[in-house]
């Protein structure tokens, strides 16, 4: 759940900076990657937590 958080905030971040001009696109662009690839990551840890839960029988 952090690690979404995290990649929220740089999303909004990104764009914040970009729209006041403080980062170009080649900057906004790597940025908005390294938010997507964060968000993806969390959503995977998530979902083998969930499986390994279920595999073990836990509730």
């Amino acid at each position: 759940m952090i690690l979404k958080i995290m990649a929220f905030v740089v999303l909004v971040g990104t764009m914040g900076s970009l729209e006041i001009d403080r980062i170009g696109w080649s900057q906004a662009i790597m940025q908005l990657l390294l938010a997507s690839a964060i968000f993806v990551i969390a959503e995977q840890a998530e979902r083998i937590n969930q499986l390994k839960d279920k595999l073990y029988g836990r509730l």
